[in-house]
């Protein structure tokens, strides 16, 4: 096993050489001509040692053996070498602008959906900061005539805090807040916390479970209902603080030109939004002391909300003029706060993390930053999730009938009949929870695997 690990590992590193040289070669040549390429720029050796494609082997019959295959190998990866060039090229640009970028920025790769770059999405790196209890399987059986039932939640991770994004080292980094993980922090476990939310949203669905409850007593059940969220589609976090914190400390390291930030200040103030033109005229812009204060707690807005505002914000920010100017990728920056067990999988997913609702206890104001009541709950377990549709089984069928062939939004449209459902089973007031009888857990089971 020695044997082949080493001929794997020597034909990786030939392979990964030849590739660098060139690499190598042009960043140091911009290195003599005064340009701040970094020690790791990509595709050169230490990028690659980073990436792990790179180590040290003993010489043996089995490295040479090796490093004659990875002589064969760069044939593939040379196709990629103008994108490589093109980021280090990008480097300069950057160091010739100093009046938009300082040294600190990192590197925008190109990438569209017809040209994907593979790297956009990978650049960033996080630290886990704990304080979540471990994830562990639900065992269905111990809910047999219990209820379950369902709301909407973003995708954000919770208590990892975002150390690099497109290769730039934060000055002050954010922690992320929010998600699915929110059932399952520790101290919410230990003050019986399931879910935040608006004060009007966090009552609602505490109602919602109350009722939940009646119904479920009702067919003879235990009187036990669980709250199973389903994830929002990527950019449903962007109301709450964690995008625009991350963000803002790519501008606080970054430091771009007073004009840039003018520029996208006037965009955000210029932004229509739900119909409303310059909804957000009272935007203090980037460039005020009390950019912060406004984003965070509203103060001297005369319309809307501090969280609309921040999507609004994340918009203008998550364009690619902002990211050229900044010298990073979004996609980079989203996926460093997103909740790696769900990010990557389809959205609307339910079942992922799992609380049983806990209603008579009442709701209580918390400690979230963007939503500032608490309902009751105590974190249960997790599985591999299922698209709402297939969770929800019959119950989702039916509603979904009463659905069809309503009114969209223009004249002579249809709605969506699975959004209108998924609104249903997320805000209706009666007939809105699974239960669990034998029959359905067999078919959970089937469903999400052991």
């Amino acid at each position: 096993m020695a044997g082949l690990l080493d001929f794997l590992q020597s034909a990786s590193n030939t392979a990964a050489d030849t590739v660098a040289a060139p690499v190598d070669l042009l960043a140091w040549a911009l290195r003599k001509a005064g340009v701040p390429v970094p020690q790791n720029a990509i595709g050169g050796s230490e990028w690659l040692k980073q990436q792990g494609l790179k180590r040290d082997v003993p010489q043996s019959a089995a490295s040479l053996a090796g490093e004659t295959v990875g002589l064969l190998s760069p044939m593939v990866a040379a196709v990629k070498a103008p994108q490589i060039a093109k980021g280090l090229l990008q480097v300069e640009a950057n160091a010739m602008a100093p009046t938009t970028l300082r040294p600190e920025a990192g590197v925008y790769l190109v990438h569209t959906p017809l040209k994907p770059n593979p790297l956009v999405g990978t650049r960033y790196q996080t630290t886990d900061m704990g304080g979540i209890a471990p994830r562990k399987p639900i065992n269905w059986d111990e809910w047999d005539g219990a209820s379950i039932m369902t709301y909407p939640t973003d995708m954000l991770s919770r208590h990892r805090r975002v150390d690099n994004i497109s290769d730039i080292q934060i000055a002050n980094p954010a922690t992320t807040v929010g998600g699915l993980m929110y059932a399952a922090d520790l101290r919410n476990i230990a003050n019986k916390i399931g879910y935040a939310s608006n004060a009007a949203a966090a009552t609602s669905q505490n109602n919602r479970a109350l009722r939940a409850i009646e119904e479920n007593l009702k067919l003879g059940g235990t009187g036990r209902v669980l709250m199973a969220p389903h994830t929002m589609p990527r950019g449903g976090e962007n109301f709450s603080t964690t995008p625009t914190e991350v963000a803002l400390s790519i501008i606080d390291t970054v430091k771009p030109s007073t004009a840039v930030l003018d520029a996208l200040s006037d965009r955000v103030r210029s932004a229509t939004v739900k119909g409303v033109k310059e909804k957000y005229k009272d935007f203090v812009g980037f460039n005020d002391s009390k950019l912060r204060d406004q984003l965070f707690k509203g103060e001297g807005l005369s319309s809307g909300s501090a969280g609309d505002l921040r999507k609004v914000v994340i918009d203008k920010l998550s364009s690619a003029e902002a990211q050229k100017s900044f010298g990073f990728n979004y996609p980079d920056l989203q996926n460093a706060i997103l909740d790696p067990n769900v990010m990557n999988k389809s959205p609307f997913l339910m079942g992922d993390t799992i609380f049983e609702a806990l209603p008579q206890l009442g709701t209580s104001k918390g400690l979230h930053p963007a939503y500032s009541d608490n309902m009751p709950g105590v974190f249960v377990g997790n599985s591999s999730g299922a698209p709402i549709d297939q969770f929800m089984g019959d119950l989702y069928a039916r509603k979904r009938l009463t659905q069809v062939g309503k009114p969209g939004p223009r004249q002579g449209e249809f709605a969506d009949p699975d959004q209108l459902t998924r609104g249903q089973l997320s805000t209706a007031g009666e007939d809105i929870a699974l239960f669990l009888d034998k029959a359905q857990i067999k078919r959970l089971k089937g469903l999400l695997g052991p």
